[in-house]
């Protein structure tokens, strides 16, 4: 029952709202400013800088870097696929994290 239930939503069964133009554009802003952190973390890291994420630990490599952040927008990216009422928020946050961290990173380059 639990494989059907899965499969279920897996195969776009149940009912999603369409993606709006705008929403389009904000998952795209998103995207960017997901590699913007990227980037910028592994420079701040291969400058000598630490990680304060504590999943990631303080030295991550930078495969574990590339990993860990694409890992976290497609996990967003399905969130807010699914919970299409704060599709927005959801984006808009992330994007608003991720830019800021981007900041961070490259003022402690």
């Amino acid at each position: 029952m639990r494989w059907l239930i899965v499969f279920l939503l897996l195969s776009g069964c149940a009912s999603v709202k369409p993606w709006t133009a705008e929403e389009k554009v904000l998952l795209g802003v998103s995207c960017i400013a997901t590699v913007a952190d990227t980037i910028t973390t592994i420079r701040m890291l291969d400058d000598g800088g630490w990680e304060t994420n504590p999943y990631m630990g303080k030295h991550p490599s930078d495969s574990q870097v590339i990993i860990t952040m694409g890992v976290v927008q497609l996990l967003t990216i399905g969130l807010s696929h699914w919970w299409d009422d704060f599709r927005s928020w959801i984006l808009g946050v992330k994007t608003g994290v991720n830019v800021g961290f981007a900041f961070i990173n490259e003022r402690n380059h």
